[in-house]
């Protein structure tokens, strides 16, 4: 009969307030570089959360000699805790400074960190000190390569429930394709994730953006997160060069990172060949060139070059799921607001840091669909759905297939539950939406303009479960509400 193994959760969670007490000192470096008196508050954070680490690695200290009692149950209750346990010690350097004195909205902004989404409920965001700001943007770093990823990628503590951690963090139809390597996968897109943000901050930096500006904007760029130090975001630098550096920040951070890794070290480029890959890119220039062409048509822009440069820029933050606008393109119309919902739906590729259902299962129910109408014709013909020329297993289909209704019927049900907190129809359906795909924003007061300050003390712990759902995508956080999980 298996135990539930509480020192193995213990252990986890210790380890990794270990890791983000280190990050929370990186953020105090950038405190002492600007003389903030927020460094002190920083520094305090960071040795309550070290010394609440090591407590619960105390707690952890034996481990069992059964490698066989660490199961799913206890890697889906760890990662749920793990990503809890950091946003409640995230509110530390907000609440002890004294920036965010209120510890819903300090946890709000904390979780829309480390789920890397882009909300907020900041005003006046310009006069937040810089270390701040450096820590906002570090835990949208943080949570966009999955601290868990992070932590298997150099650690061995966690044994051979390594593939676990894996499944449950970027769990998808491909995932049994690289279990048996799963620390060699993790450890390359770890190596990846750092180039990429080191490539980021160099180009960054080599347009009008100081050194800064430039670290907070790569971090949250590339883990499609949103954040931005600036209450215009990226608008506020007045930068093409800027612009465009962002959008490919933003869209290698939605991209496969196995595909992104293959290029680093292996010179292949495979990603040009993989479908989901394809989709992704023709998704971008079909929903790039109709915006563009349909602005140009009714005359709301004229210029071509910035119109292009400026609807690329918002159909990726918006199929990336970062939140970044360089425009508020709720006043282009509801045919527009429309066309970005539907961009946040499904977004970005399968291990990436976008939020969303991802393009991978947009093409099985696209192919599945295909072939129903295929065997409606053809009863007795053999079809299978592929993708790069491999057949997804039936088992695999009917878990998209549940994974796409649950995420639709916990949309519907959370702007449901929305509506009551005094939202209007659009602003729940699109809030709910937005959320569960950690994206940010959506209409109405939760526009891009506004903030998410007006909530309620509800609404903003309810949309915090809601990130923590989409960014584990679905099935982590709501195993735990299933009776039948907690049985032996």
């Amino acid at each position: 009969m298996h135990r539930f193994n509480y020192r193995f959760v213990f252990s986890s969670i210790g380890l990794v307030l270990m890791i983000e007490a280190l990050f929370m000192l990186f953020s105090a470096l950038i405190g002492e570089y600007y003389n903030e008196s927020a460094v002190r508050s920083i520094y305090i954070s960071s040795i309550v959360t070290s010394l609440s680490g090591t407590f619960f690695m105390f707690l952890g200290r034996k481990k069992n000699k059964r490698s066989g009692n660490i199961t799913k149950r206890e890697v889906y209750i760890t990662v749920t805790a793990v990503w809890l346990v950091l946003s409640v010690y995230g509110t530390l350097p907000y609440l002890l400074s004294g920036s965010i004195p209120s510890f819903t909205n300090a946890f709000f902004e904390s979780m829309c960190g480390f789920t890397t989404t882009g909300s907020s409920t900041l005003f006046n965001i310009e006069a937040f000190p810089k270390s701040l700001h450096f820590w906002r943007s570090i835990t949208q770093w943080i949570g966009g390569i999955g601290i868990v990823i992070f932590v298997l990628s150099f650690m061995t503590v966690f044994g051979s429930v390594s593939a676990h951690f894996y499944e449950v963090e970027s769990i998808g139809i491909a995932e049994d394709l690289f279990r048996p390597r799963i620390k060699e996968v993790s450890k390359n897109i770890a190596l990846t994730y750092v180039a990429l943000t080191i490539i980021g901050f160099f180009f960054l930096w080599a347009g009008p953006m100081d050194a800064f500006d430039a670290a907070c904007h790569t971090f949250s760029a590339i883990s499609t997160g949103g954040f931005s130090t600036k209450h215009y975001s990226i608008a506020s630098f007045n930068s093409p060069f800027t612009e465009y550096v962002i959008t490919l920040l933003m869209f290698f951070g939605a991209t496969n990172f196995l595909l992104i890794s293959a290029i680093f070290s292996k010179f292949s480029f495979k990603m040009l060949k993989n479908e989901e890959f394809r989709w992704y890119v023709s998704l971008i220039m079909l929903f790039t060139i109709g915006i563009t062409g349909a602005l140009l048509a009714t005359g709301q822009m004229s210029d071509i070059e910035e119109t292009f440069r400026t609807v690329l820029f918002q159909v990726v933050a918006a199929i990336t799921t970062t939140g970044y606008a360089t425009v508020d393109f709720l006043a282009w119309g509801p045919f527009y607001w429309l066309l970005f919902l539907v961009l946040i739906l499904f977004c970005g590729c399968e291990g990436s840091t976008s939020g969303g259902m991802k393009i991978s299962r947009l093409v099985v129910l696209a192919k599945n669909s295909l072939l129903v109408f295929k065997r409606q014709v053809h009863p007795n013909a053999l079809y299978m759905v592929k993708i790069n020329d491999k057949v997804v297993s039936n088992d695999s289909i009917s878990k998209v297939i549940a994974f796409v209704f649950l995420y639709i019927f916990v949309t519907i049900m959370s702007a449901v539950i929305l509506s009551l907190t005094g939202m209007t129809f659009e602003e729940s359906i699109s809030v709910a939406l937005s959320t569960i795909s950690n994206y940010g924003f959506g209409l109405g007061s939760y526009g891009p303009s506004g903030t998410f300050e007006s909530a309620t003390v509800f609404a903003k712990y309810f949309l915090s479960f809601l990130m923590l759902v989409g960014r584990l995508e679905i099935f982590t956080v709501l195993s735990l509400f299933v009776p039948s999980f907690w049985k032996r």
